[in-house]
């Protein structure tokens, strides 16, 4: 059902190398070791979760981080770009950080991204639960902010809010991660895309570089779901691959699978 996207003719070591890149997980839905989903017949790439801004908000509670979050996501949207040419980039949610205001970080990152590549692609901003107050900037540079973006094919929210699951439907807001444990106690925590072809519904990890991601052994079998429509899936049904440095797109089977072969939820080995 999974299928690596057919590579170039190159010799085997490039080919392995191009191989872990990208899988195809459905006709046209490709997951990219680039943190987003493309949709090859939309020509549409599909991120959430930058969280611009996110370093300032830290220094008002005292934790004073590097600014890192907007080089990280350039590095990646840039590459992106360069990988796809998608003619539309979605963000589906939380591309800010703070909820209850705009913070000045907020405003110069924001206005910098749109700067960047509202000339390189139709960019189109979903609203998700830390962008209250998004519009007031995006309305200085004459872009909308929707609840959700639908085509024939796909429907796509950010997943805070209780709507449905049709067509095939992409998600945010959950932070997907896998978490592995060695027999000495270590612990690795990856972040990671989730699919349930039987609910037809793919959840894509954060791109924000501070995001450590929120377990999916433990938060998709939980009744208290950060996304409301997940309680209408089968968490045994989600397939996890998880996004690693050393090998980029790791297939790590079906969840079910792993948490009755461990014994432990949260042992991923």
């Amino acid at each position: 059902m999974y299928n690596n996207q057919p590579a170039p003719k190159v010799n085997a070591h490039q080919e392995i190398q191009l191989l872990l890149h990208d899988i195809q997980i459905v006709k046209n839905v490709f997951i990219s070791d680039l943190h987003c989903a493309y949709l090859s017949d939309e020509s549409t790439a599909v991120i959430s979760d930058l969280h611009l801004g996110f370093e300032e908000e830290m220094n008002l509670h005292g934790l004073f981080l590097p600014k890192l979050q907007l080089s990280h996501v350039e590095k990646m949207v840039d590459s992106i770009i360069e990988r796809y040419s998608p003619e539309k980039l979605i963000i589906n949610g939380d591309f800010k950080q703070e909820f209850s205001r705009n913070l000045p970080q907020e405003w110069d990152d924001i206005v910098h991204f749109v700067e960047r590549y509202r000339e390189r692609t139709k960019l189109i901003f979903v609203r998700g639960n830390h962008d209250n107050f998004l519009m007031t900037i995006l309305k200085k540079k004459n872009i909308d902010l929707v609840d959700s973006f639908e085509t024939e094919n796909y429907y796509i929210y950010h997943g805070d809010r209780d709507r449905d699951l049709r067509k095939m439907t992409i998600l945010g807001h959950e932070h997907p991660s896998f978490v592995l444990r060695d027999e000495i106690g270590g612990v690795f925590k990856i972040p990671a895309f989730v699919y349930n072809n039987e609910s037809r519904v793919l959840i894509t990890p954060a791109m924000s570089f501070f995001s450590s991601g929120t377990d999916v052994t433990q938060s998709l079998f939980s009744q208290e779901h950060f996304t409301p429509v997940l309680k209408k899936t089968d968490p045994k049904k989600f397939r996890v691959f998880g996004l690693t440095d050393e090998f980029g797109l790791v297939d790590f089977g079906m969840l079910g699978d792993l948490q009755s072969s461990s014994g432990n939820p949260r042992n991923g080995s």
